[in-house]
């Protein structure tokens, strides 16, 4: 398989930790997966699911609690051996939260904002991103995606590597025609394709890349099939089997397209 993945892509994931409060005090907690970009104007935008940043999104048993503070971590290059060994965390400003218009999209866009580190005084630089000349277009999906086409995840599932705190990767393949909007109900879902992977709590908010098909064309060799690596959409969770059995996972999983993403930033 020409997969044009590296363990850098394994680091585009980090982690969130969401902290909500209610107006009597009480708090609860989040976590999930996010994934930064690099915007025209090489400013950073950190990418995550609404429900990781809004508790009550898909679950009324939360409405009145409201995100306290957001706090991220990952890892950075270690300059001595330029390898991704120094752990990071930062408290990141919650104020220039940006939504998609349509609700049904899973998807919210930290625009711009200021990250302060919590180790040291020293400034910490975010190594791992995703520029944006490798988000999939509407035109992308609408040409140069099927069903079959094999696609990577990385993310914080509860089998991360704990003892590091590092992301793991999973695979999977393009389930629903990704020409289309999936639904998982007769109702309109928001602009979702669905994915045979398995996809578990924590892995939320994660990038969803299709990976490379075919070779590379280079000089004098041509590939028809050639298509190289996209950032296809930003994992949002799982389908059950049942309603009433939340734990049992169907096998199918969701994502919402990147093309949906850019809406939300360019608006």
């Amino acid at each position: 398989m020409f997969h044009g993945l590296d363990n850098r892509f394994l680091y585009s994931a980090y982690q969130i930790h969401s902290t909500f409060v209610n107006i009597e005090g009480d708090q609860k907690w989040c976590s999930g997966t996010g994934f930064w970009m690099k915007d025209r104007d090489s400013k950073m935008i950190l990418i995550t699911n609404r429900h990781v940043l809004d508790i009550a999104y898909s679950d009324n048993e939360n409405v009145g609690y409201s995100l306290q503070n957001l706090v991220v971590s990952g890892k950075a290059i270690s300059h001595c051996s330029k390898r991704p060994e120094i752990d990071q965390k930062w408290s990141v400003d919650i104020s220039q939260i940006k939504l998609s218009k349509d609700g049904k999209n899973d998807i919210a866009c930290l625009i711009h904002p200021t990250v302060t580190a919590f180790q040291g005084s020293e400034e910490q630089v975010i190594d791992y991103w995703i520029p944006r000349d490798l988000f999939a277009t509407k035109n992308d999906f609408e040409a140069s995606f099927s069903v079959c086409d094999f696609v990577a995840y990385p993310g914080f599932p509860p089998w991360y590597d704990k003892r590091q705190n590092r992301p793991i990767l999973r695979t999977g393949t393009i389930s629903s025609d990704p020409r289309y909007d999936y639904s998982w109900s007769s109702d309109y879902e928001g602009e979702c394709v669905a994915y045979e992977a398995f996809s578990y709590g924590g892995s939320s908010g994660g990038p969803v890349f299709a990976v490379q098909k075919g070779p590379k064309p280079g000089a004098g060799i041509s590939f028809p099939g050639y298509r190289p690596l996209k950032l296809i959409g930003i994992n949002s969770g799982h389908l059950p089997v049942a309603k009433n059995e939340k734990n049992i996972h169907s096998g199918i999983s969701l994502l919402y397209k990147a093309s949906a993403i850019l809406d939300i930033i360019d608006a």
